[in-house]
């Protein structure tokens, strides 16, 4: 859930002499980043104070920094909340090593992260747990509380956001939801702040997220000396490659074009795509470069996580880039793919030149291992072979719908082993519903267990020619989505079960505590206590039998209260108060 917060780059911004209106980062001796909602207004007059670990520095006025100001605007039905970054200048300088730098790194689906901020009397800071989830049309990313209650309230906004696992600022805290249950939190990622203010980028020492060469520059020089200034660049490809990035639940897992590196009517386009959507391009640039592009030819932010360049370059090479750019860092001894398997890389790629690779089957490989752990991945080819791009491109569905097989009956399997094992060791299924679910889940856990070595011999049998079915795999996701419902259905109804086992113990001790105090050797006394014993038995013996033990108390209730054998007071009352024939 987190707690007080210590790190050094942490700051509370508030009125002068007035409340706390939120959080910021420091990124240099003298320049804060934050929200701009949280500043209020361009002119406005702040103060700024140290808040992280070590003695409580003084606080330093502060005001908005030139070109430091992106308001929060509406924006659209496509694009939603945009904006609301603002960039602080202090008046005083303070100590430099207090200061941090941000990171692009992909804001992945899961990613766990940590928010900052200042909530009420938090005046040192708090720390909250979360885990990203969906992105928006101006980049923003939800961050889903850990606990769901734990979600960020007022003071948060401004805050940095930092990845658990390479413990890198990625970005800051932007906005709330909260709709009845529904509680969430979003971050503007690092990538996007940049979009808004480019003049921090000394601040950002990873590298970009689009290779140098990936597209070439002299596309974009079409003056009156370039022979190719009157071509038209082509739509046709800007749409294709937008088609590719927006994603969506029917968007392939790999695609491909052909851009050649003399042919600027399409060298221009890509260029265009992969900024655009990777985010590179400033505010001002996109305006300037995308104001008359037509309809359906402009990606989202965020939607292109890393463009490499292949051309000349190894496998190794290839991984170790993929590898900067998830912050990933190999063990001692380890290579740069091996730290790649295992991990889920829910990433969309643009890779050129996989034709001119050093080691083309090697790098293909590489793409093959990355598509199985869920990359999508446009292949940009310079030649146009077509039986090639068909078959790279094949090869990377294949490996991306496997891995997602795989993934899924790992996922069935672990709620069999562990999730539902875990349930049947506390109470047990003897009646319907919860025993007919229950043998449901054991048969489809018996029957997705057995393709487990499917996958493992469809990886070895690599991808089926072009344009055949890929029945089996689906047959594995089908199976094991059955499973994962039925043993979800069984976990429910058992549960419940034990919900009603803890109630029960608790309804049991109510009753028992004025008993305690009567005459232990009468009779009556001695029959409730055992009464008594048998019902507590019952409800702490694992796994609990919850009817059995229902009907225990039921008996104890009957002696307690004086009732006769079939449960009736003398007034005709059984022992739920209802009358009896």
């Amino acid at each position: 859930m987190g707690g007080l917060a210590t790190e050094r780059w942490l700051v509370r911004i508030r009125q002068p002499g007035g409340p706390v209106l939120g959080a910021g980062v420091l990124l240099s001796a003298d320049l804060v980043l934050t929200c701009a909602h949280v500043v209020g207004e361009p002119d406005a007059s702040l103060m700024v104070e140290l808040a992280g670990a070590g003695a409580m520095a003084d606080a330093v006025p502060a005001r908005v920094a030139e070109d430091g100001w992106v308001p929060h605007r509406e924006g659209d039905g496509l694009w939603g909340p945009v904006g609301d970054v603002a960039l602080l200048r202090l008046r005083w300088p303070q100590p430099a090593e207090r200061a941090t730098t941000l990171h692009r790194l992909p804001p992945t689906r899961r990613r766990a992260v940590r928010l900052y901020g200042f909530p009420v009397d938090a005046d040192r800071g708090f720390e909250l747990d979360g885990r990203l989830g969906g992105r928006g049309g101006d980049g923003r990313v939800q961050i889903k509380p850990e606990p769901p209650e734990a979600n960020a309230v007022e003071g948060f906004s401004g805050g940095a956001v930092v990845d658990d696992e390479t413990d890198r600022v990625i970005g800051i805290v932007v906005s709330r939801y909260r709709l009845g249950a529904l509680r969430a939190s979003f971050m503007i990622p690092t990538g996007t702040v940049l979009h808004y203010l480019p003049q921090i980028r000394h601040f950002v020492p990873s590298e970009s997220v689009i290779d140098r060469g990936f597209a070439s520059d002299r596309a974009l020089r079409r003056d009156s000396g370039n022979e190719h200034a009157e071509e038209k660049e082509d739509e046709g490809l800007a749409l294709s490659l937008t088609d590719f990035l927006s994603g969506g639940e029917a968007a392939p897992p790999a695609a491909s074009v052909v851009v050649g590196p003399d042919d600027d009517t399409r060298e221009l386009p890509l260029w265009l795509a992969v900024n655009a959507a990777s985010g590179e391009l400033s505010a001002h640039d996109r305006a300037a470069l995308l104001a008359d592009a037509p309809p359906g030819t402009v990606p989202p932010i965020g939607s292109l996580d890393l463009a490499i360049s292949v051309t000349g370059r190894t496998r190794a090479e290839v991984a170790e880039r993929v590898c900067g750019r998830m912050g990933f860092v190999p063990a001692p001894g380890d290579t740069f793919e091996a730290r790649l398997r295992g991990n889920p890389l829910p990433l969309t790629l643009a890779v050129r030149g996989v034709d001119r690779a050093r080691e083309p089957a090697g790098v293909g490989e590489l793409l093959g291992l990355l598509a199985e752990q869920g990359c999508r991945t446009l292949l940009v080819f310079d030649e146009d072979d077509e039986p090639a791009r068909r078959a790279a491109t094949a090869a990377l569905e294949f490996r991306f719908r496997l891995g997602a097989a795989d993934r899924l009956l790992n996922d069935c399997l672990a709620l069999g082993r562990h999730d539902l094992p875990a349930r049947t060791r506390r109470v047990t299924a003897r009646a319907q519903p919860a025993r007919g679910a229950l043998d449901r889940a054991g048969k489809s856990f018996a029957a997705a267990s057995a393709l487990k070595h499917r996958i493992a011999a469809l990886r070895t049998q690599g991808p089926p020619p072009p344009g055949r079915s890929m029945d089996e795999i689906e047959e594995v996701v089908a199976t094991a989505t059955t499973a994962i419902a039925d043993l979800s259905a069984a976990i429910g109804h058992l549960d419940a079960l034990v919900a009603r086992r803890n109630e029960l113990r608790g309804r049991l001790e109510a009753a028992h505590a004025p008993a305690r105090g009567r005459d232990s050797a009468s009779r009556a006394a001695l029959d409730l206590s055992d009464r008594y014993c048998e019902a507590r038995d019952l409800l702490w013996h694992a796994p609990c039998d919850v009817p059995a033990a229902e009907a225990a108390i039921r008996r104890y209730l009957d002696a307690l209260h004086g009732r006769d054998s079939d449960g009736r007071d003398s007034h005709g009352k059984d022992s739920d108060g209802r009358d009896r024939p």
